[in-house]
């Protein structure tokens, strides 16, 4: 069972890189390679075929994997590379498929709704998350795992497409007012069994990114990072390839700082592993980083740069990593080690964390970033 973001945020609201190739890196360490990092290399293009026989506590790893959604990503990874699927799990993973496809159609059908909501209004929508990467970087649309549908909308235009909406086959669900929530009540279509969520902002009030002011915001989407493109041949708005690789390791830490690992979280990482593979240039392209200032987001860009070669992807420019180094104040060696080694173990290694220490996230073990939310937490009285 594949669990939502809107979900886990709502039970749990109130963590020296290697540059090798995953095969190098497998004769060294002589154990086996974990199912997601099998996975993670496959869908780099560097991984031809699955090895189950390498996995310890298969079972384990393949129930982390299915609640993260991938498993039809695992099911499609083995029948095209050959692989031979353990016998029990075949008709959980086909069944997992299935269910996939439909149900990625009727979310399809939500993010025409609103489209159409969009053009009656003249309000411009930008799809964001699953339902924006999944037609652009994977294989197949419905192995990107989704729980609803999210845009981004003018903040000034929220109740005008809401209203369209709700006037046709979607209701408002009763969700508990959070101050500075980035998104409204979620909308539900009964008849497709579907959630949309329209947001006015990329982050809610209290995320990092907003201590170190307001980069990343809304406005700043609607002026720098957006670009035209179509959904199902419908005009509509997505993010730059550029601001969209910073908007997933943004929010990516950002769900790590509030909450913790969750197999659901691994739908980024491979959002980030499938946009690195088809745009390359994003790996030596500074233009975002001079677009955005913002501690928090640099530093999530560069622990998540840093982490992916040890999946295949190609490695960031040594000039652009030492660019980004210098311009780092939340991530220093030893903290960046913790981060890598929490994700190794936690959302590659399925596992969920258990150590009475904080989970290791971008300026968690900063002191000037600590100093800094304290102060505001102060005033903010």
């Amino acid at each position: 069972m594949y669990f939502s973001g809107s979900l886990i945020r709502h039970y749990f609201r109130r963590a020296k890189p290697t540059v090798q190739t995953p095969r190098i890196q497998m004769k060294e360490r002589k154990e086996p390679f974990p199912l997601v990092s099998q996975l993670l290399s496959h869908a780099a293009g560097v991984w031809p075929m699955l090895r189950f026989d390498l996995l310890t506590d298969a079972e384990r790893q393949l129930r982390w994997v299915l609640a993260g959604g991938l498993g039809p990503l695992l099911w499609h990874a083995s029948q095209t590379t050959g692989a031979s699927v353990p016998a029990d799990w075949q008709s959980g993973l086909l069944a997992a498929d299935l269910t996939a496809q439909v149900n990625h159609q009727c979310l399809v059908e939500t993010a025409l709704d609103v489209l159409r909501a969009g053009r009656a209004t003249g309000v411009p929508v930008t799809l964001l998350k699953g339902i924006s990467v999944a037609e652009q970087l994977y294989p197949k649309p419905h192995l990107r795992p989704m729980g609803d549908v999210d845009v981004l909308v003018p903040r000034a235009d929220y109740a005008r497409i809401e209203a369209a909406l709700l006037s046709s086959a979607y209701r408002r669900l009763d969700f508990p007012e959070v101050q500075g929530l980035q998104h409204g009540p979620p909308l539900r279509n009964d008849a497709l069994r579907t959630l949309v969520e329209l947001h006015t902002e990329l982050f809610s009030a209290d995320s990092p990114l907003r201590l170190h002011g307001d980069a990343l915001i809304a406005a700043t989407v609607q002026q720098v990072g957006v670009v035209p493109s179509l959904f199902r041949g419908r005009p509509v708005n997505r993010l730059s390839a550029e601001f969209q690789l910073l908007y997933i390791a943004a929010s990516w830490f950002n769900d790590l700082t509030h909450y913790p690992p969750h197999p659901s979280f691994l739908a980024s990482l491979f959002d980030a592993v499938y946009l690195t593979r088809r745009y390359p240039e994003l790996l030596d392209d500074d233009r975002t980083l001079a677009e955005v200032d913002n501690p928090f987001a640099r530093a999530s860009l560069y622990a998540l740069l840093t982490y992916l070669p040890r999946f295949g992807v190609q490695s960031a420019s040594p000039r652009r990593l030492a660019a980004m180094r210098r311009g780092l104040s939340l991530v220093g060696p030893l903290e960046l080690r913790m981060i890598h080694g929490m994700l190794d173990r936690c959302m590659v290694g399925a596992r969920y964390w258990t150590s009475f220490l904080p989970i290791p996230v971008p300026g968690r073990y900063s002191v000037r970033h600590q100093l800094i939310k304290r102060s505001k937490s102060l005033f903010s009285w």
